[in-house]
């Protein structure tokens, strides 16, 4: 370039830097194609895959087909769903290998489109669209379906996005394993029905059938707990259980079946006002297992949810959402548990202490999931539930941080070991008992009213419990708002004065070092 002059150089120089930005781009879109990544600067990574998302994806070994059946023009709060809907798909297509297809329609008004939409389970909802002047009721499309070789499954109506990504995963998940998990519950002693109930129960009965099939199990039948049960749970019996159907529960768990105990020793009767005892009979069979549910209620004075109790209003009697403490709210989770480590809060309704051995015996392991705050108080004999009863701390009250959850894993000693079986088991279960467990899982609760205050940690149990750790990870994370938490008084002051201060002692600051440059100078 030694015989051009500056303006042919300057010219060919910006031709260079231009085949050369042009390569790069070129290059980079190559190498994008092979190694994908992308930066997320949000608190947990919220809107990154997660790795068990991305294990999840590498486990296609064929087409998946995802076809999204969006209604568009939605208002709030469905105005953006479609957009973080197809923003997650294709987080996980871009983990696919190229084993995942996804389209996004509008069905609305094309007949050949809703047909099909329907035809894979995605049925139009009722939704309400208002202008200035009037409201229409239309039908309009919120779904997704998954086809996977023969195999399809479906989101019927995506209303909400905090959990997004679960919900994708638990449907690509169940197309690729091919079956579905069978969780039981037990019945005949007036538990909830999980199939029926209503209320709370019914949203944790919504949620586990997107997963799960539900299944009541009844002791003492002749044929005994069915063998695809895969996990139990156990949810405030009201009435004893004998040690035949005790030992029916053993031998489930001694099989490497998982069961989880939710149990209330009290139960309020808000017309008197007082306790009624609840004796279930499982203390023993839970002692055996090293776990000691205790016969009181945890009162915290400090940190509880509400309950609404009868006031009196002049002449009136009005129901009134007061603080309770014999409902303590606990943010101690276990950090290291994947069931609970995500939650921020918990409420345990007229809940009993748990106590954990000292020494673990070998080849066991106790996990404190949640327990309450450090000012709790567990109280014994109680007898009456009205707040004025626990105004103040009562003389025989143990205080301190009591568990109020806890899980154990490993294998087990039969509680009845090297003892006499009812007569009333059956021949040929007895002639099959099983003194030693397989490798399972125990959970213990001492509140039954806690299930349905609960339900995120419910479906993270159900995951856990039949060992879906992968889906837990995925659950946990949702996408939402962070909240403003209010300032300490003290913290409140001092930000004050430097908003207050800070600019003026700022300037006067750069001026004092100014100067002093200026006199060095002169």
């Amino acid at each position: 370039m030694s015989g051009l002059d500056d303006r042919q150089r300057l010219k060919v120089n910006s031709w260079l830097q231009l085949v050369a930005v042009v390569l790069t781009m070129v290059f980079l879109n190559l190498l994008g194609q092979k190694e994908f990544t992308r930066a997320d600067l949000t608190a947990d990574r919220v809107h990154s895959l997660s790795q068990a998302g991305r294990v999840l994806m590498a486990r296609l070994d064929r087409p998946l087909v995802v076809k999204v059946f969006f209604t568009r023009g939605l208002e709030a709060p469905y105005n953006n769903h479609e957009q973080i809907l197809t923003d997650k798909l294709e987080e996980f297509r871009a983990w696919s290998r190229g084993r995942m297809e996804l389209s996004v329609v509008d069905p609305t008004g094309d007949k050949e489109l809703e047909e099909e939409a329907q035809r894979l389970g995605i049925q139009p909802i009722q939704y309400t669209f208002r202008s200035d002047n009037r409201s229409e009721l239309r039908q309009v499309y919120m779904g997704a379906a998954f086809i996977y070789g023969e195999r399809q499954t479906m989101l019927p109506a995506i209303t909400q996005v905090d959990t997004v990504e679960y919900d994708i995963a638990r449907s690509v998940k169940s197309l690729i394993d091919g079956e579905r998990k069978t969780l039981g519950y037990l019945t005949g002693h007036d538990e909830p029905d999980l199939l029926t109930a209503r209320g709370p129960l019914e949203k944790l009965r919504e949620e586990l059938l997107e997963a799960y099939d539900l299944r009541p199990v009844a002791l003492g039948t002749p044929d005994g707990i069915p063998e695809d049960v895969d996990a139990l749970w156990i949810i405030g019996p009201q009435g004893e259980l004998g040690l035949a159907e005790q030992y029916e529960l053993d031998q489930l768990l001694m099989a490497g079946k998982p069961i989880a105990f939710f149990l209330t020793n009290y139960k309020p009767d808000l017309r008197t006002m007082r306790t009624i005892p609840v004796r279930h009979g499982l203390e023993p069979l839970l002692g055996a297992y090293g776990v000691e549910l205790n016969r009181d209620l945890v009162a915290d004075r400090v940190s509880n949810g509400k309950m609404r109790f009868p006031v009196r209003q002049g002449r009136y009697v009005v129901q009134l959402p007061i603080n309770y403490p014999l409902i303590p709210e606990t943010s101690d989770l276990a950090e290291a548990s994947p069931v609970v480590k995500d939650l921020d809060v918990m409420q345990f309704p007229f809940v009993s202490s748990i106590d954990l051995p000292a020494e673990p015996p070998e080849g066991v392991e106790y996990e404190v999931m949640a327990r309450s705050g450090p000012d709790a108080g567990r109280i014994k004999n109680v007898v009456r539930v009205d707040p004025a009863s626990y105004a103040r701390r009562d003389p025989s009250e143990e205080v301190g941080a009591w568990p109020l959850l806890v899980s154990a894993r490993g294998t087990f000693t039969s509680f009845f070991a090297g003892r006499e079986l009812p007569e009333t088991v059956p021949p040929e279960a007895a002639a099959a008992r099983i003194n030693a467990s397989a490798p399972t899982r125990i959970v213990v609760a001492g509140s039954a009213d806690f299930t349905a205050n609960n339900l995120p940690f419910m479906v993270n149990l159900a995951d856990w419990m039949v060992q879906d750790d992968e889906l837990i990870a995925i659950r946990s994370k949702t996408v939402q708002l962070p909240t403003l938490k209010p300032l300490e008084p003290q913290t409140r002051r001092l930000v004050k004065g430097a908003n207050l201060l800070g600019g003026a002692a700022l300037l006067l600051l750069l001026g004092l070092i100014r100067r002093t440059v200026r006199r060095r100078a002169a």
